[in-house]
């Protein structure tokens, strides 16, 4: 999947209080990503602020609501939303969260980790091949997510549960290595091995970001710098698998913007450097 797809490097999640900073420092900056959702149903002069930076940035699509998991197919207006939205930023690929954020009749608002059962498994692959069906290019990656409780009466592991809707759909990975460090830790496992199992060949992309500690647990809050660990396992990753992208997501308490350009220094110094042309 990833062999024909650019290599964009590291790139700053987009948010609009760092519009300014942005602008004035787009060549520390190979790409953004920017939240679907908040596009979707945006009105036109919004959308078209965003669009005028594909001028300067490369442009990846990133939701947060389309809900996989969910045991209902997916919402018809949605998609057509946002087949629209990815058509428009002409994203190398778009993605979104191995989770369910709605019901039929309820959103729950946040990213809810699925059931890893033989049931959650065949209606999160129904729903990105009926994803696919609509919106069939460019490639779709699917995130791991953070949870904060063992989810009880599973029938696979989540590394089992990932690689089969990777593979059965033929999706692309988008690897959150935060998000990776945070279960290890609040779950009792080994990270490395956690990714060891996994289909790294997958990987297109890859999150970093910081969290806090709360009441005891480590909370992926994207507020606060990439700890060494994190580090350590993006480095880990991208020694595995063809990564062809950074993204660094730090969406509150920011620092002075200089400190976010050297994040993505740091990041892009892990990629392999650019084939040169004719090698």
């Amino acid at each position: 999947m990833s062999k024909a797809l650019p290599r964009l490097g590291a790139g700053l999640g987009y948010r609009t209080a760092l519009h300014q900073d942005i602008v004035a420092n787009a060549d520390r900056i190979d790409f953004l990503e920017v939240i679907s959702d908040q596009y979707l149903y945006a009105p036109p002069e919004k959308l078209l602020r965003l669009l005028e930076l594909g001028d300067a940035f490369p442009l990846i699509p990133h939701g947060v609501g389309l809900s996989v998991g969910t045991a209902a197919p997916l919402d018809g207006e949605y998609l057509d939303r946002l087949a629209q939205f990815v058509e428009a930023t002409r994203g190398h690929w778009f993605s979104d969260h191995l989770s369910f954020t709605k019901t039929p009749d309820v959103d729950v608002e946040q990213l809810t980790p699925v059931w890893f059962t033989q049931e959650s498994l065949e209606a999160v692959c129904r729903n990105v091949r009926q994803l696919r069906a609509r919106i069939p290019e460019p490639p779709f990656l699917l995130e791991n997510v953070t949870y904060y409780f063992p989810i009880p009466d599973n029938d696979l592991s989540e590394a089992e549960f990932i690689t089969r809707v990777l593979e059965e759909t033929d999706t692309g990975l988008l690897i959150d290595v935060n998000n990776v460090w945070i279960n290890s830790v609040n779950l009792g496992f080994d990270p490395y091995e956690f990714l060891n199992s996994i289909p790294l060949e997958r990987v297109v992309q890859m999150h970093i970001a910081g969290g806090v500690e709360l009441a005891g647990m480590l909370v992926d809050t994207h507020s606060s710098a990439v700890n060494e660990q994190v580090w350590a396992l993006a480095a880990h990753v991208v020694e595995r698998a063809p990564v062809k992208a950074i993204l660094l997501e730090w969406d509150s308490d920011w620092p002075e913007f200089a400190e976010l350009l050297d994040h993505l220094d740091r990041a892009r110094d892990l990629l392999p450097a650019p084939a040169k042309a004719g090698s």
